[in-house]
């Protein structure tokens, strides 16, 4: 396994830095970012992805969002085109960003087991730093095009063929003993997928707990095994560090293109164990 340091080996993803990030401490717990204003195109994408995830896409009109943008509707349409354009931008963008995260995770580590964490880890923190991407990619598909639909689908499918490496080779070793891997790739996403509608900032663990519990659970549905082929896997097992690099690179990915939707608080970011709507988020 490759040695972690305590900061970003990446110097492209500190470049994205902006006063928009969040910062992570070795737990996981997310500290205030600065207070910056932002440009016209991140508070058009703020405003789409908060009015698409809470009204829908078909409900929001193009008011609503050049008001939520304080901007005016002519200049709306000089950002974003048409409001499919604006979702299209918003998923595919959101998306690539997911995928570089993810891939950039899973570089920091070596063997099948790692990559599982990391992908898990990344996954997590996406599902709660940026909620209504993860809303808006799972509920809006169906309003886009058939044209528009393939490109986003394509992206997703990219995004998970991540899954499909770690998991394949994880098989073909013999760290991973599930006899339905397609299956439990599926397990493991929806289980991720879930956590968008749950996550609540006062609940019982902080959210580098929660990406290390689902990290547990991954292994679990997958089967892994300990090396001695004795007992199954755990995190424990892996000497990995906490899961602060995975959620600095998401959110690192995401600072220059809107807001996080987990809202820094003096206390650790906490887990809701109530859930009120079904799984799927940002890659159904």
């Amino acid at each position: 396994m490759r040695r972690h340091s305590d900061r970003l080996t990446s110097r492209s993803i500190e470049n994205r830095r902006s006063a928009h990030e969040v910062d992570v401490d070795q737990s996981g717990q997310t500290t205030a970012p600065a207070v910056d204003v932002a440009p016209t195109q991140q508070r058009i994408t703020d405003a789409a992805l908060t009015l698409f995830a809470d009204r829908g896409f078909a409900a929001t009109g193009i008011r609503d969002l050049a008001d939520a943008a304080a901007v005016s509707t002519a200049a709306l349409y000089h950002y974003m085109g048409t409001k499919e354009d604006l979702l299209v931008h918003i998923m595919t963008e959101g998306l690539r960003r997911f995928a570089a995260a993810s891939r950039l995770a899973v570089a920091q580590v070596t063997g099948p087991p790692r990559h599982v964490v990391a992908l898990t880890r990344v996954h997590v923190a996406t599902e709660v730093l940026q909620r209504r991407m993860s809303l808006v990619l799972d509920q809006e598909l169906r309003s886009l095009s058939p044209s528009s639909a393939k490109a986003v689908l394509e992206l997703r499918d990219d995004y998970e063929s991540l899954w499909v490496h770690a998991i394949s080779l994880g098989v073909e070793t013999g760290s991973f003993q599930i006899a339905d891997p397609a299956l439990g790739r599926l397990a493991v996403l929806e289980m991720c997928n879930g956590v968008a509608h749950w996550f609540k900032p006062d609940g019982r663990l902080t959210l580098g707990e929660v990406c290390d519990r689902f990290s547990d659970m991954a292994l679990a549905v997958l089967s892994t095994r300990h090396p001695e082929g004795t007992r199954p896997l755990k995190l424990s097992d892996l000497a990995m560090p906490g899961p602060a690099h995975e959620i600095e690179f998401v959110a690192a990915a995401f600072a220059s293109f809107c807001t996080f939707d987990l809202q820094p608080l003096p206390a650790p970011v906490r887990l809701n164990h109530r859930r009120s709507t079904p799984p799927p988020g940002i890659t159904s």
